[in-house]
């Protein structure tokens, strides 16, 4: 059987940590530190470190099989009630990827076509990935994911010439505010908690992914402070999307300006690669509560009724920043007790002792 290599399974890591987390957390997290909102993403990044080990640790108790298959085996009823749980909370996560990644494409690129052919085709594209497996979504993602990191590693040297160096003192002016902003980022580096559920321990092993969550700390943390030192925090809080309004600040020569369209093309795959795992996941979950469902077949299905809630559940692209705000209670939640849960309950079964 085709397995997932450690360096694929770091680029699935950078794939959570960036491709929304540069985004919407950005401004509440300036909001509430300012200048030090930067901070934020390191703090976040540690601190996800914690129920990631919990994960770990339940599951060098069961090395041989997913984690999904060792909590059904042991405690069914808990294994299906978890199951639930991140079902809900990963669909939610789908709905609203799609409807800002449509979002984003319709206000910057494409405003005269309809939403819905915009999210169909982030659905279908999607549904492809689903039925072509989890192994040719993690080789997409060792193309697409170097491409954008490198491009954002380069992003310092570009923008040195017009940084304002100044917008950074007084340095931990608000350490609450440091505190309040890695809750912001820690809503999204929380997604991370899909990657136990989804690999076996041979796969997933904490240790092994280090150097892929220090990646995605650093892409984040390099973006942030782009938008500080370019803007300040007066004035990155006005944007919608400060991180588009940063790249398009990039300017090499008089000839060569537009250099958005390169790191937009390169970002917008990681998306629905984003996607296309979610609702992998999702359709494994719904042939686990419904063992007749097949988990290809329902990609289809889930994905329409993903596409439709993601419309519904936001009316307009406000809402999508406004969800920032609610996404660490219910992501905090299940990132710490339910990993807390698992490791209190989930234990093999003793083997028998030998007769004397």
């Amino acid at each position: 059987m085709q397995q997932i290599s450690k360096l694929q399974a770091n680029m699935i890591a950078v794939l959570f940590m960036v491709s929304i987390a540069i985004k919407h957390p950005p401004v509440p997290m300036i909001l509430a530190a300012r200048q030090d909102a930067w901070m934020g993403y390191i703090v976040a990044g540690i601190v996800v470190l914690l129920p990631l080990w919990l994960m770990d640790a339940v599951q060098r108790r069961f090395p041989a099989v997913p984690l999904i298959e060792a909590m059904l085996s042991r405690r069914p009823w808990i294994g299906r009630g978890v199951l639930l749980l991140y079902g809900v909370v990963f669909f939610f996560t789908i709905a609203h990827d799609i409807r800002f990644l449509v979002s984003l494409v319709n206000i910057y690129l494409l405003p005269a076509t309809p939403l819905v052919v915009l999210a169909s085709t982030a659905v279908f594209t999607a549904c492809w990935f689903v039925k072509s497996g989890i192994v040719v979504i993690a080789r997409a993602s060792i193309v697409l994911c170097p491409m954008f990191v490198i491009m954002v590693f380069f992003l310092p040297a570009l923008l040195s010439g017009q940084a304002r160096l100044e917008f950074l003192s007084p340095v931990l002016e608000r350490p609450l505010g440091v505190a309040e902003a890695s809750i912001y980022a820690f809503g999204h580096f929380a997604e991370l908690m899909l990657m136990p559920l989804l690999f076996a321990q041979r796969i997933f092993r904490l240790p092994d992914i280090l150097p892929g969550i220090a990646v995605g700390i650093a892409v984040t943390t390099i973006m942030i402070l782009g938008e500080l030192v370019l803007f300040g925090p007066d004035l990155s809080t006005m944007f919608w999307d400060p991180p588009y309004e940063l790249i398009r600040q990039l300017r090499v020569t008089d000839f060569l300006d537009r250099l958005d369209m390169p790191i937009a093309a390169a970002w917008m795959p990681m998306v629905l690669l984003k996607i296309g795992i979610t609702l992998y996941f999702l359709c494994q979950v719904a042939s686990v509560m419904v063992p007749s469902v097949n988990a290809k077949s329902a990609a289809a299905p889930i994905g329409v009724f993903a596409l439709v809630c993601a419309i519904w559940f936001f009316d307009s692209a406000v809402q999508l920043g406004e969800s920032t705000e609610s996404r660490p209670l219910w992501f905090g939640a299940f990132a710490f007790l339910v990993p807390l849960v698992l490791f209190a309950l989930l234990r093999p079964k003793r083997s028998p002792r030998s007769a004397p």
